[in-house]
């Protein structure tokens, strides 16, 4: 069954195939997020910030790091790996002293690999191995900017990346095609997704 990436504003993405998982949810506050009615199986959260952690209005499973609170919470540490609902996720490592215990996913789906880096500057990046898509941060400020985005993706080597954390603030302010043109200048293969657009993974 094909996997459909949605991407719902900042760092928050909806996977689905005969499940749905939120990533990064946030809602609350963001001018940008459409409405969002469904009830995903489980949700990921990155770390505790409030831009990747509105989590009060669902009632499912939230996988999350330690120093995330959530009512019917799965708790992960960096290294663990878990099976929830039939789909592989592991917590790998990010750099963001913004937070206590930042982290990012890679999700396996139907066989893919997807790999949400959360909230990182390049330090935190380290090779991952057979990723098919790629969700990268580029807003700076608070993550990598576009050039080490760029550099991020020559340690990765997805098959795709789709950008993300951009625009939502004034201080992220950075223009995803110049992302798309200098990374596929690179030999990469780039998506970017508008709000609420959607990639279908074969």
């Amino acid at each position: 069954m094909p996997v459909k990436i949605t991407y719902l504003s900042h760092a928050m993405f909806e996977l689905s195939n005969a499940k749905t998982l939120l990533i990064d949810p946030y809602f609350s506050g963001n001018p940008y997020a459409p409405s969002y009615t469904k009830t995903p199986d489980f949700i990921l959260v990155t770390h505790e910030h409030f831009d990747h952690a509105d989590i009060k209005q669902f009632t499912c499973p939230v996988v999350a790091p330690p120093t995330v609170r959530a009512a019917n919470q799965i708790t992960m540490k960096i290294g663990d790996k878990k099976e929830i609902n039939g789909i592989a996720v592991e917590m790998i490592g990010a750099h963001h002293p913004q937070s206590k215990y930042p982290t990012g996913y890679v999700i396996t789906m139907e066989g893919k690999r997807i790999a949400h880096l959360g909230d990182t500057y390049l330090e935190g990046v380290k090779p991952l191995q057979d990723i098919d898509v790629l969700l990268i941060p580029i807003g700076g400020t608070y993550t990598m900017n576009i050039d080490e985005a760029v550099k991020a993706l020559e340690i990765i080597k997805p098959k795709l990346a789709i950008p993300m954390h951009y625009n939502t603030f004034p201080e992220i302010r950075a223009d995803p095609q110049e992302f798309k043109r200098k990374a596929e200048g690179r030999g990469f293969n780039v998506m970017v997704l508008g709000i609420g657009e959607s990639y279908t993974l074969e």
